[in-house]
């Protein structure tokens, strides 16, 4: 008799412990510090923020309708567990999954989803994709409680992803009956999700601080039992924490790495978040036409010119890759991967020698004058290094390169407009880690694009038009495979045009103190930790391999 009651206890331990997820293994307890470079606008209204903040701490807390394919980067399930686009490719339906609750005990449905996305394109919305949704979703219509359909006006193969935290903020869940009844103040001072992690308080230029839930979560159950997310801007200082253990975490670039190696400290690489580039203003212009930067083969050569392996080396302290062509990843929806990969070892190659016979097949073979504009978006101060790098391989074959560095906030102003400021120049930039490389192309390629590099509304000759028959025909293309093909011609023209030109594939940085977090994998293609936290396991659990 005691032997059986002994079994029936065993076995609703076990059961507890299978539903609830609580096991001695799994107790929550300690505090995760993360030191980070930017809080960006430090605000927890999804509304309110673009992807920086959104990826640092309002993932924290908030799940998204579609998340990560959490092995290979790129698209996977999140609030919405599947989704199906109909035959005419005007209708997404998603499907959610069931047994979601805000951290209120609210229950996820898709009245949520809907209330979240209108939101989003609201009158009140800084959504950077704001304009765009209202512009292609012609309505939203809630089925059932886990069944909700996004009608759009034309067909929108991308929206997924375009509601994918791989992607955008745009499609994070909130909660509406909660903000209907406390009003849009009150939600931001008190915010509710219904990520792993739940608001505690929020210090503006500090800090913003969480604790775990402590039931099951899809995302995964968190390991801490608090989150501390540190605005710490000085890098040394962010360094400094984690080698002391006041964090456990910080944020770092290339040029740190090898510092904090030499200090004891793991250096985490996330592949695939995005490129060093750099790109071509105004070639098809009418000023430019006798410009040596006007000719496809000069720009080639250019590039032929670089030895790419030695920036990834010296400057990227070997924490980067060759990349493929512009703007796509190995987690690239629609794309050749294989084969691109094996075209970019080739035409990325380095080989000075031949750039040189090019340039001379090509008049100039004395090199000529070439105008750099050297810059770095927020957060990859590095690729100012990579292109003082560049500029001074150019000049051994034969290139005069006038260099000047520009700080981001006087550069961006420049390529909007007329861009007068940028014609004729090469200039260093930067794409971002996205599943969707139409978007990107569209931004750096279309003729009524800010960037418009191949040309514009009055100059779009035949490269351009090819750009944007092929991009017109990939916008409503339902057939997987023609989509394939039609993103791989899409690739091809561009590459060969040599207009934007990939240096390598880089990565985010991350020192970490192991004796204070064990051993974990990031997401790629993720440069930023917020979908991670959860995952992390304490050092007892999982130690670092030596």
């Amino acid at each position: 008799m005691f032997r059986q009651i002994a079994r029936v206890a065993t076995f609703a331990i076990i059961l507890v412990v299978a539903i609830t997820g609580f096991s001695h293994a799994q107790e929550q307890k300690g505090t995760l510090v993360f030191a980070v470079e930017t809080l960006s606008a430090q605000t927890l209204d999804p509304i309110l923020e673009g992807r920086p903040g959104n990826a640092v701490y309002q993932a924290v807390m908030y799940d998204s309708l579609v998340g990560f394919d959490i092995e290979k980067g790129g698209v996977g399930p999140g609030v919405a567990e599947r989704w199906e686009l109909s035959a005419d490719g005007l209708t997404w339906t998603f499907f959610l999954r069931p047994g979601q609750t805000f951290h209120n005990g609210d229950k996820l449905t898709a009245h949520d989803v809907k209330f979240s996305l209108e939101r989003q394109m609201g009158p009140g919305s800084l959504a950077s994709a704001a304009a765009s949704m209202r512009r292609t979703i012609k309505n939203i219509e809630v089925v059932d409680d886990l069944t909700v359909k996004v009608q759009t006006n034309t067909p929108q193969i991308g929206l997924p992803a375009g509601l994918s935290r791989a992607v955008a903020p745009e499609g994070a869940v909130m909660p509406k009956a909660y903000i209907e009844r406390v009003g849009e103040e009150e939600f931001r001072k008190k915010p509710i999700g219904s990520g792993p992690w739940k608001f505690v308080r929020n210090v503006p230029g500090d800090r913003i601080e969480f604790t775990a839930v402590t039931t099951p979560h899809w995302r995964g159950r968190p390991h801490f039992k608090d989150l501390h997310l540190l605005l710490v801007p000085e890098e040394s200082t962010r360094v400094a924490m984690v080698r002391t253990g006041e964090a456990a975490i910080a944020s770092i670039g290339p040029e740190t790495m090898l510092g904090a190696s030499r200090a004891g400290l793991e250096v985490l690489s996330v592949p695939g978040t995005m490129q060093a580039v750099f790109q071509f203003w105004g070639t098809y212009k009418p000023e430019v036409k006798d410009s040596p930067i006007a000719k496809a083969r000069v720009r080639q050569a250019l590039s032929l010119a670089i030895d790419r392996k030695q920036v990834i080396e010296h400057v990227m302290n070997g924490r980067a890759r060759m990349p493929y062509p512009f703007a796509t990843f190995g987690y690239t929806d629609y794309f050749s991967a294989d084969r691109w990969e094996k075209w970019a070892a080739e035409a990325y190659r380095y080989d000075p020698v031949l750039a040189k016979k090019m340039l001379a097949e090509e008049g100039y073979p004395n090199g000529f004058e070439l105008k750099f504009a050297n810059t770095a978006l927020p957060g990859t101060q590095f690729m100012v290094d990579i292109g003082t790098a560049i500029a001074d391989m150019w000049t051994k074959v034969g290139v005069k390169v006038t260099i000047k560095h520009y700080e981001w906030g006087s550069f961006a102003p420049m390529e909007r407009g007329d861009q007068a400021g940028l014609i004729g120049w090469a200039s260093m930039y930067r794409t971002a880690g996205r599943p969707d490389a139409p978007w990107r192309y569209d931004g750096a390629f279309s003729p009524e694009s800010i960037q418009r590099l191949l040309g514009d509304k009055e100059n779009c000759q035949e490269t351009c038009q090819e750009y944007v028959k092929t991009s017109r025909a990939l916008g409503s293309e339902l057939d997987k495979t023609k989509r394939t093909a039609l993103t791989d011609h899409m690739v091809e023209v561009t590459a060969n045009s040599w207009t934007v030109i990939p240096i390598l594939e880089g990565m985010g940085y991350y020192a970490i103190n192991t004796k204070k977090v064990g051993q974990f994998a990031p997401i790629t293609g993720r440069h930023e930790l917020g979908d991670v936290f959860e995952r992390i396991p304490r050092p007892e659990e999982k130690p670092w391999k030596k």
